[in-house]
């Protein structure tokens, strides 16, 4: 896998170039209008064409932008900064959700000694209908041979470790790639099943706010609220022990399984 500094960010435009293939022809028709308008005198077309030429160049750097920081290793990279919320040390045997992207396990893999990364691609075309994770999984090279990386399919019912088996479960943008909440529900309380008491889960994801606003434009507003993820967690049954929003593109949060006399004291709690 390639790691030039910019990789990231070209392997999600191809994965993505429907989307920045229309705002490129969308710009270049706007440049023609221009051009069309000045040559034949139509004056009044001019600002127009102009203005709609500068919000489509707006989203294509915005897009461009959020790849960076999301898949590049100089970016914000939510999935190391759930790795610092959680303190992981280098010896740490944890489990990573994925969807077959395979970068950002292997960026957090490089962090570790003699610890392992478990990574479960849980990817069903049925259930996860996102067009560009089929784009991006077909541009992976194969899987690396490393101790510290260990690959297993799985899916959203169903993780491939035993009851209270790990210590810390990490999701980073899957959950959110569900559309259904019952799906989302079902992950979180399958990563609860196989968590050990007092162990955590580090989820990042991205939230409605001003940020994912301004990059996404009107389908901002279909993402979830942070205060969605926070009751979607407690009704899982987890306690929250800290919170970080990273400049309004990603909600992470740590997440705790309660010990079994810990649940039940906080089941007399909610049934006050």
């Amino acid at each position: 896998m390639s790691d030039g500094r910019f990789s990231g960010t070209r392997t999600y435009i191809l994965a993505n170039w429907p989307r920045f293939l229309l705002l490129y022809l969308g710009m270049v028709a706007a440049l023609v209008v221009v051009g069309v308008s000045a040559m034949r005198g139509w004056l009044s077309f001019i600002p127009l064409a102009t203005a709609v030429f500068l919000i489509l160049i707006y989203f294509m750097a915005a897009g461009i932008w959020e790849a960076r920081q999301r898949y590049d290793f100089d970016g914000i990279t939510p999935h190391h900064v759930l790795f610092d919320m959680g303190q992981l040390p280098a010896t740490e045997r944890f489990a990573y959700v994925d969807l077959g992207l395979q970068r950002p396990a292997i960026g957090l893999s490089r962090r570790l000694t003699t610890g392992q990364v478990i990574v479960i691609d849980i990817y069903n075309p049925q259930w996860t209908i996102s067009p560009w994770l089929v784009r991006w999984r077909s541009q992976q090279p194969p899987l690396p041979a490393d101790p510290r990386l260990s690959w297993r399919e799985g899916n959203l019912n169903l993780l491939p470790l035993p009851d209270e088996s790990i210590n810390t479960i990490m999701l980073c943008h899957v959950a959110g790639e569900f559309w259904q909440d019952g799906d989302r529900a079902a992950l979180l309380r399958e990563a609860y099943r196989i968590l050990k008491p007092r162990g955590q889960l580090l989820l990042a994801e991205s939230v409605r706010s001003q940020t994912n606003w301004l990059i996404r434009g009107m389908t901002g507003f279909s993402l979830p609220t942070m205060e969605y993820w926070r009751q979607m967690l407690q009704k899982s049954g987890y306690r929250i022990r800290g919170e970080k929003n990273l400049a309004g593109l990603s909600y992470c949060v740590r997440a705790q399984k309660p010990t079994p006399a810990e649940a039940q004291q906080l089941s007399f709690k909610l049934e006050l």
